[in-house]
């Protein structure tokens, strides 16, 4: 008989954000929780992705927890093996371990009527919870695109998300198929020691420099003995991240989005003197489309002898070959697949409904949710960014900025006696054309490209509808008036 666990609030994900919100909700007085993680420790995206040269796109100043700043690191940008280490070390002076059970996948999670708490199946025990919080992670989902001869290429075949451990690509003749975040990484570090990488760019994309170095001991130990170092550091790239945000993935600024592109196209010109392969580099979609990137080596890499760039997809495989969508043909002995993650991942096609059916289903081809917080006809359930509309340019705001909402939430219903309440499907309708309307304006809407923000109908199902203190602002309070009681706490229980 399959073990039966009670909590008052599940919090499902051990990222970064899992583990900032899971600790705001302790200091609130909320501790009666139990966090479930489906990796073996807490890390989210760190603990998955652990290809070569992995690390932050952000400095870390701004690549931190708001609440738990470490003045103790060895560079700008560091690797993925330093911010796991950094995101355990914050869990493990929160108390979280002993919360939290790991190795535990959610497969379903159903509304319990009768007793007004959710029933949450996993491969290993099932929890009843009053609330669940999702915080399962923006990119975690891998995407994988359908190459005809898979099944009998005799080489390795691998996403990025899921390298093999001890694989270093010495001497191997390597395919990167993708131009995004992780390729930009990748290839760079596999063009130094591989025999010969081929890049496979359908679209290339947006490059700026990454400005990334390793600080000296003695600015080490200044960023110790000097807190303030990294506070103004913090406050400098958080203003310019909101006007990165409004201009490029808003769209409210094409002067300063046209700004960017300019100096996007003056580093490839500066750093890829043929003509030839510069324009095979040039984006041919406006900056914004897709997620733009940063590198210091991701051109000059690209122009080693070891390496080739095609702006073509891979369209299929032999036993030892890998073959372009123009019909150029390669000997690989490696085909590494940095395609991507698709947006949330159908973490709402396990979530049941009280109405019987999936969320994912219920909703079809434009999920949505209320404030990118809550959906209808799940009552106490919230999410903490994997939700439609939930995504901000700084990817450990999530878990702070969500979690005072589920507060003030919970403070409401305890205040006025409430077991469970949903949101309104008006409300979420409202909301959701209030924030297509916003995203409408962005890039990633313009056709110029397909990125992970668009959902089947054609609307923007990523981006929050406005910049990180709009998203501060509208999750400080939670709106009653946008939910409906659906169970009361019973009048002796709310006496006692």
């Amino acid at each position: 008989m399959t073990r039966q666990i009670e909590t008052t609030i599940l919090i499902v994900g051990t990222g970064g954000n899992a583990i900032a919100a899971a600790s705001m909700l302790q200091r609130a007085g909320l501790d009666d929780l139990i966090i479930i993680g489906k990796h073996g420790d807490f890390g989210g995206a760190w603990y998955q992705n652990k290809y070569p040269g992995c690390g932050t796109d952000a400095e870390i100043a701004l690549y931190q927890l708001g609440f738990a700043l470490s003045y103790d690191w060895k560079g700008t940008h560091p690797n993925s093996d330093e911010v796991e280490e950094y995101l355990q070390g914050v869990a493990r002076d929160n108390g979280l371990y002993e919360k939290t059970h790991f190795d535990t996948e959610l497969l379903e999670a159903r509304w319990r009527e009768d007793e007004a708490r959710w029933e949450v199946a996993t491969n290993g025990p099932t929890y009843l919870a009053d609330f669940v919080y999702l915080i399962t992670g923006f990119l975690e989902e891998p995407i994988e695109p359908e190459l005809p001869g898979r099944e009998t290429f005799a080489g390795r075949i691998f996403h990025s998300s899921e390298w093999p451990s001890g694989y270093t690509g010495e001497g191997d003749r390597i395919a990167v198929v993708g131009a995004g975040s992780s390729a930009l990484q990748i290839v760079p570090a596999m063009q130094r020691v591989a025999r010969e990488v081929i890049s496979f760019q359908r679209t290339p994309n947006w490059v700026g420099p990454k400005g990334e170095r390793r600080f000296s001991e003695e600015e080490i130990q200044e960023l110790k003995d000097d807190p303030g170092i990294i506070h103004q550091r913090r406050q400098e790239l958080l203003a310019w991240g909101e006007g990165f945000w409004t201009s490029v993935i808003l769209g409210q600024d094409p002067e300063g989005a046209k700004q960017v592109e300019e100096a996007a196209l003056a580093s490839l010109g500066e750093q890829v003197p043929d003509p030839e392969l510069r324009a095979l580099l040039t984006p041919a979609h406006p900056i914004g489309c897709k997620r733009p990137g940063s590198s210091d080596d991701w051109y000059s890499a690209l122009q080693q002898p070891n390496v080739t760039v095609l702006r073509e997809g891979a369209a299929s495989l032999g036993e030892r070959t890998i073959r372009s969508s123009g019909g150029r043909e390669f000997e690989v002995d490696t085909v590494v697949l940095a395609t991507g993650f698709y947006f949330g991942g159908h973490i709402r096609h396990r979530i049941v409904r009280r109405d019987g059916a999936t969320a994912g289903e219920y909703q079809g081809d434009h999920p949505r949710s209320y404030k990118g917080m809550s959906i209808s006809g799940c009552p106490n359930l919230f999410f903490g960014g994997p939700g439609p509309n939930g995504q901000i340019w700084d990817g450990l705001a999530n878990g702070e900025v969500t979690s005072r909402y589920v507060i003030e939430a919970i403070k409401y219903y305890r205040e006025h006696g409430i077991r469970a309440m949903e949101v309104d499907e008006a409300a979420e309708l409202q909301w959701k054309a209030e924030a297509d309307a916003v995203l409408a304006a962005g890039a990633s809407l313009s056709g110029a490209c397909t990125n992970y923000s668009q959902d089947e109908s054609g609307g923007n199902k990523a981006a929050w509808p406005g910049n990180l203190a709009h998203m501060q602002e509208v999750l400080s309070v939670f709106d009653p008036t946008a939910y409906t009681v659906v169970a009361e706490v019973p009048a002796a229980v709310s006496a006692g």
